[in-house]
C-alpha cells in the first residue's frame, strides 16, 4: 500500500508539466504556475539540547553524531487547473539535517524527509468576517526515503482553513495568516507499518499562525495529540527581519515530539539561526 502511494504522488507531480507543455510559452506557463508554498530556509547553525541519537541509530552509530548541525527546507507548489473559484495542484517539500560541522564522519545527511501533496483548494470561500478565507484538502505522503530499520512513512488526509487579510494577493504577502488543519492517517498492513504509533505523538491537528510588523515577522507551529495522560505536542516559534531583497536573517526554536520522521517519538529540542528566502 505505500508504495502505491508512493508512486501515486509521482504521477500526480508530473501532471502540471502536460499543461505546461500545451502552452504556446511553457516557459511562462511554468512560471505562472509555480509559487513558494511552507518556509524556505537554511539554518546554518542549529543545536539540538536534547539529541537522542544513541536511541535511535543505536549506541555505535548513534555515539558519532554530534548535536551541531545544519538544518534546511525548501517547499514548493504547482497548480495543474484553476478558475476562479477552484485550485488544483501539488506541493512538494524536503527538510533535511546535514552534519556539516562532523567531519570525522565526512559530514554526512543525517536525514531527509520528503513530503508530497496533492490538493483542492476552495478560494474565497464563505467563513469568518473579516477574513478572506481558503479551504484545502490535501493527500499528504511523508517519508525519509530510508530502509530499514531507519525507515519511516505514513500517508495521511487533512483538511485546512486557511485566514488572511481581504485583498492580499497571496499568503505571503498577507500581513497576518493562520491556518487550522486536521487529519486521519491512511491505515497500513502491520507488516509495512514502521511507525504504527505517530500519530500519539504528532495527534490530529496543526495550528499555523504569522504575523507581519515592519521587518519583523513572527511565526508559530502548534501540535498536541489532547490525551491527558500520555499528552505529547510540539511547539515551533520562528523570528526572522529583513535586511535585504534576497532574505531575511531567522531564527527558529522547536520543542518536542516529530521535527522530523526519524525521531518521531524523541522529545527534541531545537535552536537555530540562519536565512529565510521565503515565509508561509
Amino acid at each position: 500500500m505505500t508504495s502505491f502511494f508512493r508512486l501515486l504522488s509521482v504521477l500526480l507531480s508530473l501532471l502540471p508539466l502536460s499543461a505546461y507543455a500545451e502552452s504556446n510559452d511553457p516557459i511562462t506557463s511554468f512560471a505562472d504556475r509555480m509559487s513558494t508554498y511552507k518556509q524556505n530556509y537554511l539554518l546554518l547553525y542549529t543545536h539540538n539540547d536534547r539529541n537522542n541519537y544513541k536511541q535511535v541509530y543505536g549506541p555505535v552509530l548513534g555515539a558519532q553524531y554530534r548535536s551541531a548541525e545544519v538544518k534546511l527546507q525548501i517547499s514548493f507548489q504547482g497548480k495543474v487547473w484553476h478558475n476562479d473559484v477552484v485550485d488544483l495542484g501539488m506541493t512538494y517539500t524536503q527538510q533535511s539535517y546535514w552534519q556539516l560541522y562532523n567531519k570525522p564522519l565526512s559530514a554526512p545527511f543525517r536525514e531527509s524527509n520528503f513530503e508530497p501533496e496533492v490538493f483542492v483548494k476552495w478560494k474565497d470561500a464563505p467563513g469568518i468576517d473579516g477574513f478572506n478565507t481558503d479551504y484545502r484538502f490535501v493527500f499528504n505522503h511523508q517519508s525519509n526515503g530510508r530502509s530499514d530499520p531507519f525507515s519511516r512513512s505514513w500517508n495521511r488526509i487533512y483538511g485546512e482553513m486557511l485566514l488572511t487579510k481581504p485583498g492580499s494577493e497571496s499568503t505571503q504577502q498577507s500581513p497576518y495568516y493562520l491556518a487550522l488543519k486536521t487529519w486521519l492517517r491512511i491505515p497500513e498492513k502491520s507488516a509495512e507499518d514502521n511507525n504504527p504509533d505517530i500519530t500519539k505523538y504528532y495527534g490530529y491537528w496543526e495550528l499555523n499562525g504569522r504575523l507581519t510588523n515592519g521587518k519583523h515577522r513572527y511565526h508559530v507551529m502548534l501540535r498536541n495529540n489532547l490525551h491527558t495522560k500520555t499528552n505529547r505536542g510540539a511547539v515551533q516559534l520562528d523570528w526572522s527581519w529583513n535586511v535585504s531583497d534576497e532574505f531575511d536573517t531567522y531564527v527558529q526554536l522547536f520543542h518536542g515530539y516529530g521535527e522530523n520522521l526519524i525521531e518521531y517519538n524523541q522529545l527534541n529540542t531545537r535552536i537555530g539561526a540562519g536565512i529565510l528566502l521565503t515565509n508561509w
